[in-house]
C-alpha cells in the first residue's frame, strides 16, 4: 500500500499517460512509483533520465538489473 497517494491514469497529462500506458504494455500494470513520480513531472523526467543513462551504459546487463529490482522488493516487503 502507498503512503503517498499516486496520480491515477486519469488525472495525469497527456505525457505521463504515455508513461503510464508504456508500464502496462511492459508490466501489465503502473508501477506505484511511476504513479508517484507523477505527481511532481521534473522528478519525474528526471528518474526516466537516470534509468535510461544507467541502461545505455551497458554497465548492468538486464537479467541484473531484474534481479536487483527483485531483491529491493523482496527486502521492502513489496511484490514485483
Amino acid at each position: 500500500m502507498l503512503r503517498i497517494k499516486g496520480m491515477s491514469k486519469e488525472q495525469a497529462s497527456e505525457e505521463t499517460r504515455k508513461i503510464f500506458d508504456e508500464q502496462e504494455k511492459q508490466y501489465g500494470s503502473i508501477l506505484n512509483t511511476a504513479k508517484v513520480y507523477a505527481l511532481r513531472p521534473t522528478i519525474q523526467k528526471g528518474v526516466q533520465a537516470l534509468q535510461a543513462g544507467i541502461l545505455e551504459s551497458g554497465l548492468i546487463s538486464g537479467d541484473l538489473r531484474h534481479l536487483l529490482c527483485m531483491k529491493a522488493a523482496s527486502i521492502n516487503g513489496c511484490p514485483y
